[in-house]
C-alpha cells in the first residue's frame, strides 16, 4: 500500500510537471507567435484600407481580400440593370454552383427587378447594384449591405447618372477616383498583341484612309470634321456627316451584333477618328480601346491624361500635337506613303506595356463583375476585422 502511494504521488507531480512545462511553453513560445500573427493580420487589412495607384498595387489589394475571405460567397443583386442587363450581363459565364466563372471570390451575381425580391432575398443580399440611376428599396436591409452604382456615362453629358445624395457606397465610373475605377475594355486586351496591323497595300488611290462614326453631334466633332475634309475624303459611316454606306462593306454586313459590324468597318481604314464627346479625365471610351483590337491607329481628341494609360507613348495619334488641322493631315498622307513609318505606330504590340495601360485593362468593363465582388468582400473584411478589435478593446476595458 505505502508503495501504491508513492507511485499515485510520483504520477502526480508528473502530470503537474507535464502541464507546467505545456504552459511555460505554451508562454514563452506559442503565445509571442498568436501575437505576431495578429500584428501580421492587422499590418494586411490596413494595407486593404489604402487605395492602389498602379497595377501592382491593385492585384495586391485582390490578393490580401481573397486570402482573408476565404472562399465565403458574395451575393449581389442587380435592381437597375439598364443597357448592362441586355448586353454584357448576357455575356456572362457561370460556374454550376451559380458563382461567376473566372473569378476567385465566389460571386452570385443575379439580375433582379427590386420589388421582385422577397425579404428574405433582399435581406440575405451583400449588396445591390444599380446602372446609372438608383433602383434600390427605402433603406438596407441588414447592417454591412452595400448600395452600389455603376455608370460609364461622362459628368458633362449625364449628371444626373451621379450620386449627389450619397445614396451609394461603391462607385464604379470611369473615374480613378472612384472605388471601382472601370475603363471601357470590353475583352481581353493581351490578345490584342495578336493582332495583325492594318496593311496599306489594301489601300487604292484616292480612297478614303481615315473612318469616323459617331451618333452624337458636338461642337468639336461638327468644327474638326468639316476642317479635315477640306484637305482629305473622311468614310463617316455614323448619323454625324454620314457620308458612306455600311453597304460600302457587304462582308462586315453579315456579322449578326451591331458591334461586330461597326468594328468590322473600322478594320478597313488604317486610322479611326476616336473624338469623344467631351474631354474629362480618364474618360476614353471604346472609339479609342477598340482600335488596338481592330490593327488601326487611333486619331485622338478626348480625356487630358490619355497619354499616361495608352499601351505605349506611340500607340496614338492627338490631334492636339499639330499645329492646325492642315499639318495634322500631311502627316498622316506621310505615313500611309511609309509603310515602315506607319508600322512604328504598332511596334507597342512586341513590346512590354505600360502600367497605366496594364492597371485600365485590369480594372475594365472585362473584369466589372468580379472587381466589384473583390471590392464587396473587401469591405466586409475590413469592416469585420474593426469590429472585432473594437470589441476586444471594449472587453480589455471592461476587465480592467
Amino acid at each position: 500500500m505505502p508503495c501504491s502511494k508513492q507511485l499515485v504521488y510520483i504520477f502526480c507531480m508528473i502530470q503537474a510537471f507535464s502541464f507546467l512545462l505545456y504552459a511555460t511553453i505554451k508562454l514563452i513560445v506559442i503565445e509571442p507567435i498568436k501575437i505576431d500573427q495578429i500584428d501580421h493580420t492587422a499590418k494586411l487589412i490596413s494595407q486593404l484600407e489604402i487605395k492602389p495607384t498602379n497595377f501592382a498595387g491593385w492585384k495586391k489589394r485582390h490578393y490580401i481580400t481573397n486570402y482573408f475571405n476565404k472562399d465565403r460567397k458574395v451575393k449581389i443583386y442587380i435592381t437597375r440593370g439598364d443597357w448592362y442587363t441586355n448586353q454584357d450581363y448576357r455575356e456572362l459565364e457561370f460556374n454550376p454552383d451559380g458563382t461567376l466563372a473566372n473569378c476567385e471570390i465566389p460571386c452570385i451575381w443575379k439580375a433582379r427587378e427590386i420589388n421582385r425580391l422577397t425579404f428574405r432575398e433582399l435581406k440575405s443580399a451583400d449588396a445591390l447594384f444599380c446602372v446609372n440611376q438608383p433602383g434600390l428599396p427605402k433603406k438596407k436591409a441588414r447592417k454591412g449591405q452595400k448600395f452600389i452604382q455603376y455608370t460609364l456615362e461622362p459628368k458633362t453629358h449625364c449628371p444626373e447618372c451621379y450620386d449627389k445624395s450619397h445614396m451609394f457606397d461603391i462607385h464604379a465610373t470611369y473615374d480613378e477616383n472612384s472605388e471601382v475605377p472601370t475603363s471601357y475594355i470590353r475583352m481581353d486586351s493581351k490578345k490584342w498583341k495578336l493582332v495583325p496591323p492594318f496593311k496599306l497595300t489594301k489601300l487604292s488611290q484616292g480612297e478614303p484612309f481615315v473612318s469616323f462614326i459617331a451618333s452624337h453631334w458636338t461642337k468639336y466633332r461638327s468644327e474638326f470634321i468639316q476642317s479635315i475634309m477640306n484637305y482629305i475624303p473622311i468614310a463617316s459611316f455614323g448619323e454625324v456627316f454620314t457620308n458612306t454606306g455600311w453597304e460600302s462593306h457587304p462582308e462586315c454586313l453579315r456579322l449578326d451584333d451591331f458591334f461586330d459590324v461597326k468594328n468590322c468597318v473600322i478594320s478597313k481604314y488604317p486610322f479611326y477618328l476616336a473624338i469623344e464627346n467631351c474631354q474629362e479625365n480618364d474618360y476614353s471610351t471604346e472609339k479609342l480601346w477598340d482600335t488596338f483590337n481592330l490593327g488601326v491607329v487611333p486619331i485622338i481628341w478626348g480625356a487630358p491624361n490619355t497619354r499616361s494609360y495608352l499601351p505605349h507613348p506611340k500607340s496614338a495619334i492627338f490631334i492636339e500635337d499639330f499645329e492646325n488641322t492642315k499639318a495634322l493631315v500631311n502627316y498622316l498622307k506621310y505615313l500611309v506613303s511609309n509603310e515602315t513609318a506607319y508600322l512604328e505606330y504598332h511596334q507597342w504590340r512586341n513590346m512590354t506595356s505600360s502600367d497605366g495601360f496594364k492597371k485600365k485593362s485590369y480594372m475594365s468593363m472585362y473584369n466589372l463583375e468580379c472587381n466589384v465582388c473583390r471590392e464587396v468582400a473587401r469591405l466586409r473584411v475590413v469592416e469585420e476585422h474593426n469590429e472585432y478589435n473594437f470589441m476586444m478593446n471594449d472587453f480589455e476595458t471592461d476587465d480592467s
